[in-house]
């Protein structure tokens, strides 16, 4: 007793990025041109190749770096609640993959120029924001690793002073929600 629409169509799911993996007959999303310029930048100074167990952080990166650049050239900013707060974990999430691929040091700044190149046909802006959506980048990236560092003290201190090497749920959160480490 379904209500007949209007409008008969049919939804296929076969969205651009869809249709682009389909069309340049690649693996997945993140092998074509839509993500790939991000993953072959990373390539270059990250210790592992693009490949096995190192892809989910590529493509991790690649996606956190493209969506944290359009969102801040339309005028979000990094914060502690609501979609900053959203921005600030992917971020801090595409770091640790960053720091998986053997790379310590700020990068991610860097690839918002990528983004805005790759995407300028279409999304002309981000070149235009490209300089001061780079500087909040490094901003937090230079934030999270004084965070991680500070955390890095806390959590000696706390397996110095717990029984069997264990944290209790409390520590392991408060590692989690103020200092950004994965459980």
């Amino acid at each position: 007793e379904y209500k007949e629409l209007p409008h008969k169509n049919i939804d296929t799911g076969a969205g651009l990025e869809r249709l682009a993996c389909i069309f340049q007959d690649v693996e997945t999303n993140f092998d074509t041109d839509l993500f790939i310029p991000y993953i072959k930048e990373v390539e270059k100074i990250a210790q592992y190749p693009y490949e096995g167990e190192y892809k989910m952080a590529y493509r991790v990166i690649a996606d956190h770096i493209r969506t944290c650049t359009f969102a801040l050239s339309d005028g979000a900013t990094f914060s502690n609640e609501g979609r900053g707060y959203v921005l600030r974990r992917l971020i801090r999430r595409a770091i640790r993959y960053l720091k998986k691929l053997g790379v310590e040091k700020p990068y991610l700044y860097k690839l918002v120029y990528s983004v805005a190149d790759n995407m300028k046909s279409f999304y002309p802006y981000l070149s235009d924001h490209a300089d001061k959506v780079s500087k909040m980048i490094l901003n937090e990236e230079e934030k999270f690793a004084k965070t991680l560092n500070n955390g890095e003290v806390l959590l000696r201190n706390m397996l110095t002073n717990c029984q069997n090497k264990t944290l209790s749920g409390q520590d392991a959160f408060k590692l989690y929600d103020t200092y950004g480490f994965p459980f």
